[in-house]
């Protein structure tokens, strides 16, 4: 064989090879999956192989929700909280410890910073409300979030507990400010053209989706008196949300393409053809979003970056296209640039982030026929799809529904509820824990076990009983279902393939909120038989036993609501010494003052102590500050930040102080 030939052989061999392994694009295996002499995996979502297949898939979709709008008569369908790297000051409070969330409040020990958002979102998008301006009522031109339309800077001296104002990032334009990050000397800007709240249905609705406008801004903050533009992303999308695993931001988006003369939702078969005939003529940049960097546009994906069903797949679903396309987009913090963004092209119902990935939820079905399916995408600069799995059920409840799911030491823990009859039967609903594992040979989140089974058929709840507070700790479950009481129940998740009901403890009220002191104590937040808002402090040492050590209840006695039952970062916690934590809950008091009903809103400081002995841990209730700001419409939202000794209070962008050793001054509005 002569030396050309050879050569040409060693080449031969060299793509072959590569070409069994499989490198590049946004469907493959990672790593530690199998490579080499056999073909690649394959998973659940595939991409688009070209421009055509993919318009077909998105017209087809369009089609699809048409008819049956058509035919539906026109009904259409543990952290705490501190940073603890040598300051003793609070930051966000999160539901995973390495992952970070925006906010409306951060902190870094030196500088409050405070977005004019009216957004109390955390981690689903829900229900679109107007703006109270587009209702009808006069704004208080006196109100920080109308005087000063723009992100408040404010140095902060922990001695003094006192605050001053540096300067305002203006905030121009129709995009309100979802959430802030803070990273060195980088302060990252979330904006978007929607406000969102936190109830209803209109996630999953595609005409909700046209439109809408997504921000992504950073600035460099070395100089908090002078904050720089570093970069600004601007893109066609609704912001759904994001989260921070250190250098990364990922933000996710939905958008639902303008299409002129489109029958959304047509009442005659006669307008579905004229849809098709109008979806013939569509061309790929027409549908696909775009983005605008630094002032440059660009198409945001590619048609064959999109992802959707395979058909030929068993988990597939009936309808394997979306008319509303989700992305996750990666951004770098160092580098201050976008790293990638991956599209899906299916029916979004929710987020979970953990610290290496970032799953997409899926609600299908109704009744006992319901599924979720989990899609995962690798937390890197890619976005790489990593496999999708299913579970029975619905990721239906109260509050945060991402306190759901949990990923720890390679495995993924689900609750979810099914309905099993109609609503006043004696039995209509059922919860289930579902146990899955990435596959190593193919993209898939295979089921592991669940909880009840056949070995273990006991019910997680008594019948009837709605899911309220969920929290994953380590390989501990613990949940609280209430109709008439309340049942906390622990769940033993060490043995994956076997978990178990190891404890339960029946007592009045509820919890929404579960925070974990320790492996021996777990702090509720919720309401009492009478409505009133109250803490409870539970023994669980031993996990078969769990007992109450004892209810505080906020307030004086008059009816009351704490945004923290429903927003984690309304939550203050501080692991302050081996026997002494603090925390803060805000609270809207409603009362009648002699002749005149009053609202006000305070934040309530609070210890536990004894943590380190947990049979005689309890609460104390340290003081509270008061907010002077009593106008309904300008009710929060309420964060808190501890620093040494001192402690704010941010009531929407005004903020209050006092110090912890002496409660009964009051410094304020900042």
């Amino acid at each position: 064989m002569s030396l050309t030939q050879s050569a040409k052989y060693l080449l031969l061999i060299l793509v072959l090879a590569q070409a069994g392994c499989g490198s590049g694009g946004s469907v493959q295996s990672d790593e530690d999956l199998v490579c080499c002499n056999e073909p690649p995996p394959t998973g659940l979502l595939i991409a688009a192989d070209n421009e055509a297949q993919f318009l077909e898939i998105f017209s087809q979709s369009i089609i699809e929700d048409g008819e049956d709008y058509l035919n539906n008569d026109g009904n259409a369908d543990v952290v705490f909280a501190t940073e603890d790297s040598g300051r003793s000051f609070t930051t966000t409070y999160t539901l995973e410890a390495s992952v970070d969330e925006h906010d409306v409040v951060k902190y870094d020990g030196d500088h409050l910073f405070i977005a004019p958002s009216r957004s109390m979102d955390c981690c689903f998008v829900m229900e679109d409300f107007s703006r109270v301006a587009n209702d009808g009522i006069e704004e208080d031109p006196d109100s920080p979030n109308e005087a000063e339309r723009g992100i408040r800077i404010l140095s902060t001296d922990s001695e003094e507990a006192s605050a001053t104002l540096v300067s305002v990032i203006p905030v121009d334009g129709d995009l309100t400010v979802e959430g802030l990050y803070n990273k060195d000397s980088s302060l990252v800007s979330l904006r978007s053209s929607s406000w969102w709240g936190t109830f209803g249905e209109r996630f999953s609705a595609s005409w909700a989706w046209e439109g809408q406008t997504s921000a992504l801004d950073i600035y460099d903050i070395s100089v908090p008196e002078q904050p720089e533009l570093k970069l600004q992303i601007e893109m066609e999308g609704g912001f759904v949300t994001s989260r921070r695993v250190d250098k990364h931001v990922y933000m996710i988006a939905r958008h639902t393409p303008e299409i002129p003369g489109l029958i959304r939702y047509p009442s005659t078969q006669e307008e579905i053809e004229e849809n098709k005939v109008l979806l013939r003529d569509l061309t790929a940049a027409e549908v696909l979003p775009t983005v605008l960097i630094n002032g440059e546009s660009s198409l945001l994906v590619e048609a064959d970056d999109c992802l959707f069903m395979d058909k030929t797949n068993e988990q597939a679903s009936a309808r394997y296209g979306f008319p509303v396309m989700t992305f996750l987009i990666a951004v770098d913090l160092e580098s201050e640039s976008m790293l990638g963004a991956s599209c899906y092209m299916g029916s979004v119902s929710g987020v979970y982030a953990s610290e290496n990935a970032i799953y997409l939820t899926q609600a299908e079905g109704y009744d006992e026929e319901s599924r979720t399916l989990l899609h995962s995408f690798k937390a890197s600069d890619d976005l790489t799809y990593q496999g999708s799995g299913s579970v029975d059920g619905h990721l239906w409840s109260r509050g945060e529904v991402d306190f759901r799911i949990s990923e720890h030491a390679g495995y993924l823990r689900v609750v979810t509820t099914t309905q099993t009859g109609p609503w006043g039967s004696e039995d209509s609903i059922d919860h289930q824990l579902s146990v899955l594992q990435r596959s190593n040979q193919e993209l898939a989140l295979n089921l592991v076990e669940t909880l009840p089974n056949a070995n273990r058929p006991e019910k997680i709840g008594k019948p009837n009983e709605s899911l309220y507070g969920v929290r994953f700790f380590g390989d501990t479950l613990y949940l609280v279902t209430f109709e008439t009481v309340d049942p906390l129940y622990v769940i033993d998740v060490t043995n994956p393939e076997d978990p178990m009901i190891a404890g339960e403890l029946t007592i009045p009220g509820f919890s929404d909120f579960l925070h974990p002191v320790n492996d021996d104590l777990l702090l509720g937040l919720g309401a009492d038989e009478n409505g009133l808002t109250k803490l409870e402090l539970f023994n669980i040492s031993d996990m078969t036993a769990p007992y109450s050590l004892g209810t505080h209840l906020l307030g004086d006695g008059s009816w009351s609501y704490s945004e923290a039952r429903y927003n984690r970062h309304a939550f203050t916690y501080q692991q302050y010494d081996e026997s002494t934590d603090r925390f803060a809950v805000p609270l809207t008091v409603y009362g009648k003052d002699e002749d005149d009903y009053f609202q006000q809103n305070r934040l309530y400081m609070l210890q536990l102590e004894g943590k380190d002995n947990p049979a005689v841990a309890t609460i104390v209730e340290v003081g509270h500050i008061k907010s002077v700001t009593d106008n309904w419409w300008n009710n929060g939202p309420h964060r808190s930040v501890f620093d040494d000794d001192a402690v704010y209070f941010i009531d929407g962008t005004s903020v209050y102080s006092t110090l912890w050793s002496n409660p009964l001054e009051q410094g304020g509005p900042f």
